[in-house]
């Protein structure tokens, strides 16, 4: 099993806690800043025990921050967004693979990784799809989104389908009779993603 902590440590620091349109147009660098230094820890949390004991280790290190910096960069010059973001996930992804070696005797263990990059692939990450094709807001977080496909993963990968039937009804439910809430395409996506990804995701990883 091939390590990804680079790549989940870049999609949450990127995605989860904090929406990347917020740079796009942003001319405020204290902005950059204060995102720069979340990504500096989430980077330090998934690496510090295997990189910083060489200096290779620590080059590594240095190239996925300088990168994810240059990512936002170009978010604040307003480059196209599906440029960047598209770069944002597949860069990450090859660097994170082609460098995934010194991952192997992590604390965080590969397996684990795995799953945790998968809750991010079905939860925040499709959220900032939704944002760029405006079916939230770009500025929303869109939480009760990523709690219902993250409920999913859970249910989905554990076999549990019973539970995730009633996740899927209970969001419903919720979006019905929550006051203010209006039909949305989110209503039907939401969980159309919450249920095909984490099937996608298990037969990618393990085959079934």
């Amino acid at each position: 099993m091939v390590p990804v902590h680079l790549f989940l440590a870049h999609c949450i620091s990127e995605y989860s806690f904090s929406n990347p349109m917020h740079l796009y147009r942003n001319k405020k660098w204290t902005d950059l800043a204060k995102h720069s230094i979340w990504m500096l820890l989430v980077f330090l949390a998934f690496s510090f025990d295997v990189l910083f004991s060489s200096v290779g280790g620590l080059l590594i290190f240095l190239g996925a921050c300088a990168m994810h910096f240059g990512i936002d960069v170009l978010r604040v010059k307003n480059q196209n967004q599906w440029l960047v973001e598209g770069l944002s996930l597949s860069l990450f992804l090859v660097y994170a693979l082609a460098l995934s070696f010194p991952f192997a005797a992590s604390y965080v263990s590969p397996y684990f990784a795995l799953y945790l990059t998968g809750m991010v692939c079905v939860s925040v990450i499709p959220t900032q799809l939704f944002r760029m094709l405006g079916v939230v807001d770009r500025n929303a977080t869109e939480s009760e989104g990523i709690s219902e496909r993250l409920a999913l993963f859970i249910f989905l990968l554990a076999g549990q389908y019973w539970f995730a039937l009633i996740a899927t009804v209970a969001a419903f439910l919720y979006r019905s009779f929550m006051p203010g809430l209006k039909p949305t395409k989110l209503w039907w996506l939401s969980p159309l993603l919450g249920w095909t990804l984490p099937f996608l995701f298990k037969w990618f990883i393990f085959g079934f």
